[in-house]
């Protein structure tokens, strides 16, 4: 039987981070998701090109049914 410091279930964005960090202090780490592939909806985020950090978090860049809605949120 496998023995590992930290047990990551899902492999998400959050649960790589977190594996990954975990990883750099020096535990052992194993992700556990139900996926066949792992982080498979981060390709989806910045149109494929898989952006953690968007630049342009500005109002006039979103689309809402309520369009103060945005503005007031950023």
């Amino acid at each position: 039987m496998n023995k590992f410091d930290v047990v990551v279930i899902g492999a998400g964005a959050a649960g790589l981070f977190c594996a990954a960090e975990a990883g750099k202090r020096g535990r052992s780490v194993t992700v556990l998701d139900h996926a066949k592939k792992i982080g498979r909806k981060i390709l989806m985020s910045g149109g494929g090109r898989c952006n953690f950090t968007n630049m342009y978090a500005s109002h006039e860049n979103f689309l809402c049914n309520n369009p103060h809605f945005c503005k007031s949120a950023l």
